[in-house]
C-alpha cells in the first residue's frame, strides 16, 4: 500500500483528526480532567513518583546574615515507563469509493467519506485511552490484557486506598457521610492534600441519596427521599468535595462496557479544565514513527499525538484504508491522591 493523497494530505487529515478527537472528548464525561493530556516527543516518559501530593518540607527560619539552610529533597523514585502504541485501521470499500467518485462533486464526496472514517478512527482511539484511564484510576495500575499485547505498569498505590465500605450502601442505615469523611481523611493524612472531587456513577449516587440520613422528615413524622441537590449540598456542607457523576461506556470486543465500575466511589483531586492539570498524574501522548515519515508532512512540533493517513492498495479492488496511529499511556505520579471504595 502507498499513501493516497488525491483528496487530502496526511498533515491536513491529522489536523482534522485532532479537532474531531477534541470535540468528541468534550461531549463525553472524561477522566482527562484528572489525568490531563501531555505530549512528549518520545516513546518513554520519565517522572518522579512521590507520595507528598506536591508538598515540600518547610523552610527554616534564619538569623540575618546567616545563610539559608539547604532544603531536604523528598525521598522519591525516578520512574521510566515505555508508552504503548494504539491505533485503528478503518477500510473504505470499493463500493464506497465508486459511489463517492460519481457525479460532479468527486473530491468533496471522497473527502466526506474519508472524514467520516477518520471520525470513527479517532473515537476508537479516544475510547481505548479513556478505558485505560479508568483501569488506572480504579486499580492503580495500567493493565492492558489483549490477545496480541499485554502490559502491566503498577504505580504503587497504597493498599489502604482501595477498600470495600464496612457497610455497603445497599443498607439504607449505613452512615454514608461518616464513611466519606473517613476516606477523605485517609487521603489527607497520606498526602497532606484534601481530595477535590468525589466521582461516582448515577447508580452509586442513587444509593447515596437513598440513605436514611438524607431523608427529609415531614410534618407528622413521614419522610421523603432527598432530591439530588439536597444530597450534593449536604455532602459539601459536611466539608466534603463536590460530587461529579460519571457513567461513560465504551465498546470492548463488541460489548458495551463501563469505563469505571458503577459500584464504587472515587476520591480524587479536583477535576479541572486547567491545562496545568493535577498532581495525580497525566495521560502522555508520544511521537509515532508515522508522524516522522516525510510523506506525512507534519511539523516536528506537531508530531506527538494521534496522526492519520490514507493508504490505497495497488491492485483490485483498490481499497482505501484510513489508519490512525498513536502512542499513549495514562500515568499516576502520586497514586495516593486517589482513593477507591466499593460501596455496592
Amino acid at each position: 500500500m502507498a499513501l493516497w493523497t488525491e483528496a487530502v494530505d496526511p498533515a491536513t487529515l491529522t489536523g482534522y483528526a485532532r479537532e474531531s478527537l477534541a470535540a468528541y472528548e468534550a461531549r463525553q464525561g472524561r477522566l482527562s480532567l484528572v489525568l490531563p493530556n501531555r505530549e512528549v516527543a518520545d516513546i518513554v516518559v520519565r517522572f518522579v513518583a512521590g507520595q507528598n501530593g506536591g508538598l515540600v518540607d518547610i523552610a527554616y527560619w534564619r538569623a540575618f546574615d546567616a545563610e539559608p539552610e539547604i532544603g531536604q529533597r523528598d525521598v522519591s523514585q525516578r520512574v521510566t515507563i515505555e508508552l504503548p502504541a494504539v491505533g485503528r485501521n478503518e477500510p473504505i470499500t470499493e463500493y464506497e469509493q465508486l459511489r463517492g467518485r460519481s457525479g460532479e462533486v468527486t473530491a468533496e464526496l471522497a473527502l466526506t467519506t474519508i472524514q467520516r472514517a477518520t471520525d470513527r478512527t479517532v473515537r476508537a482511539i479516544a475510547d481505548a485511552v479513556e478505558y485505560l484511564r479508568g483501569i488506572v484510576i480504579h486499580t492503580g495500575k495500567a493493565t492492558i490484557d489483549q490477545y496480541n499485547f499485554k502490559s502491566d505498569d503498577d504505580f504503587g498505590r497504597d493498599v489502604d486506598h482501595s477498600i470495600t465500605a464496612p457497610v455497603l450502601w445497599s443498607n439504607t442505615a449505613a452512615d454514608r457521610l461518616t464513611q466519606l469523611s473517613t476516606w477523605s481523611q485517609v487521603v489527607t493524612d497520606a498526602t497532606g492534600s484534601e481530595p477535590g472531587a468525589i466521582l461516582m456513577s448515577t447508580r452509586a449516587f442513587r444509593a447515596l441519596a437513598n440513605g436514611d440520613q438524607f431523608r427529609t422528615i415531614l410534618q407528622g413524622g413521614a419522610t421523603r427521599p432527598a432530591v439530588a441537590q439536597d444530597v450534593r449540598d449536604l455532602v459539601i456542607g459536611n466539608g466534603l468535595p463536590p460530587i461529579t457523576l460519571y457513567d461513560r461506556r465504551v465498546r470492548v470486543n463488541g460489548v458495551l462496557t463501563k469505563v469505571l465500575p458503577d459500584d464504587s466511589v472515587y476520591l480524587l483531586p479536583a477535576m479541572t479544565e486547567d491545562s496545568d492539570g493535577t498532581d495525580l498524574g497525566a495521560t502522555f501522548w508520544g511521537r509515532t514513527l508515522s508522524s516522522t515519515v516525510p510523506g506525512y508532512g507534519i511539523e516536528a512540533s506537531e508530531q506527538p499525538g494521534v496522526v492519520v493517513g490514507v493508504y490505497q492498495h495497488d491492485k483490485p479492488p483498490h481499497g482505501l484504508e484510513v489508519i490512525g496511529d498513536a502512542i499513549a499511556l495514562p500515568v499516576l505520579a502520586n497514586p495516593d491522591l486517589s482513593f477507591v471504595a466499593k460501596v455496592l
